[in-house]
Formats: structure tokens, C-alpha cells, sequence
């Protein structure tokens, strides 16, 4: 079961049994008081195990309501089938944009590693628990967190917060919103609400926020290029942003940072090495522009590699 969920349920069973053993005393029922006390131990020894044990593999629970569910009896086969299917090629390519594989078209690379298996179904509003096919590890699996960012980007395309959907839009690959809006589609057709439940954290979407992803995926569109720009470059690795400014003045361009970019600079650390932040340096960035359906368009740019300034060329020349 999902660490959370038996968290939970643990919880849930320790309070009913306090507030039975609170009604009894060893004088009026010592056996029933017994019986409680044993128990009210063996719940509280259970949470302590659950709540001290390591979870550093991928699990996730997805739990649906709405007009696919009947009741707590079961799920319309059709769609539950769909839900998970888009669900995991979500969590697919997820991985592959992160490890910068996931080109523009074809098979999704790395698909195998990342298959999830469905290892439980859970009744109430019914719902699946999907973990990762790997072993266990001592420390996080890569799946666990590219799960864990698979479940951010669902959060953030259904949240009423614009600004959150705003950020993830100037930098989520082309072939992941395709992604998402596939899943929200799938949901939205079937009338259907979500919850997710991973080890770290849970949300519902109701009907309305389904809907306003479904709405927000389908009207954006990307039109990228790339191009190279002079200046003086100012780079944060922990949060995965730069700034340049460009030698000729202006605005300064701003942006999030390519994973292998990142990569090369730091070695795989956290600090970049001298001679490179305030330094004036030619760089190659992506530049993606945004294009919603009743907004004006906006901007936005990823660092892709950096380099030694060449003596001229103070603007972006697209290529």
C-alpha cells in the first residue's frame, strides 16, 4: 500500500481505538479494556515502523470520481484504462525531456524504464496504485522524483493560480503538454474528478479545475527557436536561472537553465566554477514564444550553452 494512505489509515484506526479504550475502564470491562490496550499498542508500534521506514521508489495513487465511478463498486473499464495509459506516457516523457532525450516526434525514448506497475486498486472513490517496476534503493530513484514532477505538472496546469500555469508554460517540452492535454482530455470527456495521493503530498481536482486544464492546454501553443546573444551572464544553479545583459543595453534577457547546460557548468555540483558569473559571454539560448488564445503573446528564454564572447554581436540572431 501507498506509504501515505497506510499512514492514514493507521491514524484513522489508532483514534477510533483511543476513543474506545477512553469509554471503558479496567474495573467496568477488563477485557474489552485489554483487548483495546493491545491493540492501541500494536497501532501505535505499526505507525512508528510505517512512519521511520524509507520510501525511495516511485508510487503514486490516482483515485477517480464523477460519472466513470459507480459507487465503491468499480470503474467504467474503458476509462480507467485511458486514465492510466496517459497517465504513465505523462510520466514517459516527463523523463525523457528531463534527461534530454524527447525529441519533437516518434516513440517517447526510455519508455521501459520508466514503466509503472499497477499494484493495488483502491475502493471508496476508486483509484489505482501505481509503483515503480524497479528494485527498491537507498537513496531516491530517479523515478520517484520524475513521478513527483510528472504530479507538480498536473497540479500546476489545473491551478486557479494564472502565474503558476504562466511559469510552467515558458519551460515544460512541447510533447509533455501534449502530454497533459491528452490526459485532461480523457478526464474531461468522461465527467470524471481526480484525486492524487504521492508519498509527499495529496490534491483533488474537481470538475471545474479539470476543466479549466483541459481549457488552458488546448489554447496554448509554443513557436520556438534558437539563437545567440553577448553579454554579461549571471547564473543561479539552485534555483536553475540566468540572467544576461546584453553589452549594447536594453532589457535584460531572463530564464530558466537546460538541464545538460546546468550539467556542464557545475560538473553535477552546485557551484559554478570562476570566471563565468559577471563575465561578458556568448550565449545560446532557446526562445520560445507563448501564444494563448485571447492574450497577447510573450517570450521566454532557456540557457542552452554558454561560451567565450566573440568582440561584436550584441543582439539575438535567430538560426
Amino acid at each position: 500500500m501507498l506509504k501515505r494512505l497506510e499512514r492514514d489509515a493507521t491514524k484513522a484506526d489508532l483514534a477510533a481505538v483511543e476513543a474506545l479504550l477512553s469509554a471503558r475502564t479496567p474495573d467496568e470491562d477488563p477485557v474489552g479494556h485489554m483487548q483495546f490496550s493491545r491493540r492501541l499498542e500494536h497501532l501505535t508500534q505499526r505507525l512508528q515502523e510505517i512512519e521511520s521506514a524509507p520510501s525511495t521508489t516511485a508510487e503514486v495513487g490516482l483515485f477517480f470520481g464523477g460519472r466513470p465511478v459507480v459507487g465503491s463498486h468499480g470503474i467504467i473499464a474503458e476509462f480507467g484504462a485511458k486514465a492510466i495509459a496517459e497517465f504513465q506516457t505523462l510520466v514517459s516523457s516527463a523523463f525523457a525531456a528531463q534527461e534530454g532525450t524527447l525529441g519533437a516526434r516518434g516513440p517517447v525514448p526510455q519508455r521501459d524504464r520508466t514503466q509503472l506497475l499497477l499494484t493495488d486498486v483502491a475502493r471508496g472513490s476508486f483509484g489505482f496504485i501505481l509503483h515503480q517496476a524497479e528494485d527498491p534503493e537507498l537513496v531516491d530513484s530517479a523515478m520517484k522524483n520524475v513521478v513527483s514532477h510528472a504530479v507538480d505538472l498536473v497540479f500546476r496546469v489545473a491551478s486557479p493560480d494564472q502565474e503558476m500555469f504562466d511559469s510552467l508554460a515558458e519551460g515544460v517540452d512541447n510533447r509533455v503538454l501534449v502530454c497533459l492535454r491528452s490526459f485532461f482530455k480523457v478526464l474531461d470527456d468522461a465527467g470524471a474528478t481526480i484525486r492524487i495521493v504521492e508519498n509527499r503530498r495529496e490534491f483533488t481536482l474537481q470538475r471545474e479545475e479539470v476543466g479549466l486544464a483541459r481549457e488552458r492546454t488546448e489554447n496554448v501553443s509554443f513557436a520556438e527557436t534558437e539563437g545567440e546573444a553577448t553579454g554579461a551572464i549571471y547564473v543561479l544553479p539552485v534555483s536553475r536561472r540566468f540572467e544576461l545583459h546584453p553589452l549594447g543595453g536594453g532589457e535584460a534577457l531572463k530564464g530558466s537553465i537546460a538541464p545538460e547546460c546546468l550539467e556542464r557548468l557545475t560538473g553535477g555540483g552546485t557551484e559554478i566554477p570562476a570566471g563565468v558569473i559577471g563575465t561578458v559571454k556568448t550565449v545560446r539560448l532557446r526562445i520560445r514564444e507563448i501564444r494563448a488564445r485571447g492574450q497577447e503573446s510573450r517570450t521566454s528564454y532557456t540557457l542552452l550553452s554558454i561560451s567565450e564572447a566573440p568582440l561584436s554581436s550584441t543582439a539575438i540572431v535567430n538560426t
